[in-house]
């Protein structure tokens, strides 16, 4: 029969007093079976009668106070926890232990972890900060060590992000009612443990992962200061229409954009948390906008997520729908908007609220679309839609047709009174528009051989006219964003406009210069000069920066930092996302840019025709100019769903995108076999790739 100094000591699964949060805590992680090490507990008012609980050494012997680890204070490190490594040393343990107590709340004491690794973690359901040791964490929570500190979000198949996980289903809000932790914790060679958790008191330092697929293809790279700028405006305003159908992200505190190292990245970690929440795979993300997957672990399905989210997913589908059917309605708004703009305030308000409203639009019409999508995969529905911007491709390549050059500038000048709103890089406000660039074009046409058979669109035999809906969604997409380039041409000569008056009251040098402006710069009128002075050098800065396409927010401000460039890739084949079926053999035509590449041509400086393999870092619709003078096309970013990759199909280019490290791997005039089927870029001159 045990005496008395062992009979008081209590099981933890006996503890039910929530007024303990410290040990309360810890009896709802063991009853949800979490591990937590050997625990008993016992009143610190009979603690100065009892022995140790057990033989087993060593011991750490802790203070559970009503003061600690509540929602007003954590009270951390103000009590006492002590290692008692025999039993000589459990006395003075628990005496200094009670002493802090003064008599209140309860003592408790766990056997000590032999720990592989130890340490403290803040988590807000998604995003952490963790700092690790090996051994035990002592060092970490006194202060006498910092310990390796990271931080990051929850990944795919990763151990430590499904612990926390687990962590926070317990804690964590709504069931839970804390809405960040504080979590000590220890991993040895069963896995981790939970050694104590509380709420945190502070917000969780944030280490998204940001990418620059999508933005680096239609704004440019680095676009100007004014979209930049508009769109970290316009960020948090986005993420609102996902809201609507999953109420969780209102408590998200996130945003669709953020502003680093002058470029607007997009926030992936906001849509990797939207479709773990849905069960759904995170490589629908990197799929259909580009960038890089974290594993193959982001490509699952998990089945009882994705059940209990049908609801949202068919709200959201609701939602879509409807915005996809009044997207007219929303050019109307920005139209509105645009014209209603008083001053330089009032454009960049309307900026952001055109912003707003197309990235809004273009999200219902892409959730829509990649439904669509899934389902032509599954159904193995050959064709396509007739979009706009193939009519404007075949377009431009029936004029270098026309022998005489009266009648193809006639026919140019018709074709820019129709296509003149579209133009490189348009989705920023700052890029002339092709009706700018009308001898630019003309010299092009000059020049040009006419185009090989360039896979024009077809309409469907009458047997499979009833598929027609199933691309409609494709074409109206592509009908919006036409939409949009004639408001956002518009919003351009607004803006020059203002530039203009502005110039000649002696606040700018240029009308130009307006669009190296911020929105921050533009109420102190007397500054604006050297606002644009020091934005242009910065600009210039960023320029020269080798930024990675997809990485975590301190992984790219480490990259500002290094004055190198990363080694270009060595190997003799590159992977991506392949669009078409068929294999090509061609030389590499490397163009950084459209403008750049038509001047080039018209001057004899590069050469366009079918065993052209065109080489880009970026890929936006305007390059379909040049799809029919071309046999293939490789781009270093760009997702599967993108308005270029949908033209390439329809043009039936072979091709590859999200190609990582091609541009920089690559020279220009190499043969290469370019396989759609594989998404793959293999280099054919002997020796490439080798050493």
């Amino acid at each position: 029969m045990p005496d008395r100094k062992q009979s008081l000591w209590q099981p933890l699964y006996r503890f039910r007093d929530a007024a303990v949060p410290k040990l309360h805590n810890l009896r709802r992680a063991r009853a949800a079976g979490l591990r937590v090490p050997p625990t008993w507990w016992v009143q610190a008012a009979d603690a100065d009668e009892v022995g140790p609980p057990m033989n087993t050494w060593p011991l750490i012997v802790r203070s559970g106070s009503p003061a600690e680890d509540t929602e007003v204070s954590s009270q951390a490190g103000q009590l006492v926890s002590a290692v008692a490594r025999g039993r000589e040393e459990f006395g003075d343990a628990l005496r200094r232990v009670m002493e802090a107590l003064d008599g209140k709340g309860v003592v408790f004491a766990q056997t000590l972890v032999q720990a592989e690794e130890a340490g403290v973690a803040f988590f807000d359901g998604f995003y952490y900060e963790r700092a690790a040791s090996p051994g035990g964490n002592a060092a970490l929570t006194s202060g006498q060590a910092r310990g390796e500190v990271t931080r990051g979000h929850l990944r795919c198949a990763e151990a430590w992000s499904e612990w926390l996980d687990q962590v926070y289903r317990v804690f964590g809000r709504p069931e839970g009612a804390y809405a960040r932790l504080d979590i000590e914790w220890a991993r040895d060679t069963r896995g981790y443990v939970l050694l104590q958790v509380r709420p945190a008191l502070f917000p969780v330092v944030r280490n998204p992962t940001l990418s620059l697929a999508n933005h680096k293809e239609i704004l440019g790279d680095p676009p100007s200061p004014w979209i930049v700028s508009a769109l970290g405006e316009a960020g948090p305003q986005v993420v609102a229409f996902f809201a609507q159908a999953e109420p969780a992200v209102r408590g998200w505190d996130e945003t669709y954009s953020v502003v680093l190292a002058e470029r607007a990245w997009i926030n992936f970690s906001f849509f990797f948390r939207l479709m773990d929440g849905w069960g759904a795979p995170r490589a629908w993300i990197t799929e259909g906008v580009g960038g890089e997957a974290g594993g193959p672990a982001d490509a699952r399905f998990l089945p009882w997520r994705l059940a209990r989210a049908l609801p949202r997913l068919a709200r959201l589908q609701r939602i879509s729908l409807r915005a996809a059917r009044d997207a007219d309605r929303a050019l109307e708004e920005v139209a509105a908007r645009i014209e209603a703009a008083q001053g330089m305030e009032g454009l960049f308000a309307a900026t952001v609220a055109a912003l707003v409203t197309a990235i809004q639009t273009n999200f219902a019409i892409g959730s829509v679309l990649s439904g669509v999508v899934q389902i032509r995969k599954a159904l193995r529905v050959p064709g396509a839609g007739r979009v706009v911007t193939q009519a404007m491709m075949e377009e431009y390549g029936r004029l270098a047709t026309l022998p005489d050059a009266a009648a193809r500038e006639a026919a140019l000048d018709e074709w820019l009174a129709r296509y003149g709103h579209r133009g490189p890089l348009e989705s920023d406000p700052a890029r002339p528009r092709f009706s700018e660039l009308r001898e630019t074009l003309r010299r092009d046409l000059a020049q040009s051989v006419p185009p090989g058979k360039v896979g024009a669109w077809r309409a469907m035999p009458l047997q499979k006219r009833w598929l027609r809906p199933l691309f409609r969604m494709d074409e109206r997409r592509e009908w919006f964003r036409d939409g949009l380039m004639r408001r956002w041409q518009r919003l351009r000569e607004r803006l020059l406009d203002e530039g203009a008056r502005l110039a000649a009251a002696g606040a700018l040098e240029a009308a130009e210069d307006v669009f190296w402006l911020r929105g921050e710069d533009i109420q102190d009128r007397a500054g604006l000069r050297a606002a644009v002075a020091s934005n242009k050098a910065r600009g210039e800065q960023a320029r020269t920066l080798h930024l990675p396409l997809t990485a975590s927010r301190e992984e790219i401000i480490a990259a500002m930092t290094r004055a190198e460039p990363p080694a270009a890739g060595g190997g003799r084949t590159f992977r991506g996302i392949g669009l078409g079926g068929a294999v090509f053999e061609g030389r590499a035509v490397k163009a950084h840019d459209l403008l750049a590449l038509l001047d080039d041509v018209a001057a004899g400086r590069a050469r366009l025709g079918p065993d052209a393999i065109l080489v880009v870092p970026a890929l936006e619709p305007s390059w379909a100019v040049v799809f029919g003078r071309v046999g293939g096309v490789v781009a270093e970013i760009g997702g599967e769903l993108s308005h270029a990759s949908i033209l390439l199909r329809e043009a039936r280019r072979p091709a590859v995108v999200n190609c990582a490290g091609v541009w920089d791997g690559l020279p220009d005039g190499e043969r290469l076999r370019l396989d759609a089927a594989r998404g793959t870029v293999e280099r054919l001159t002997p020796g490439a790739g080798a050493g």
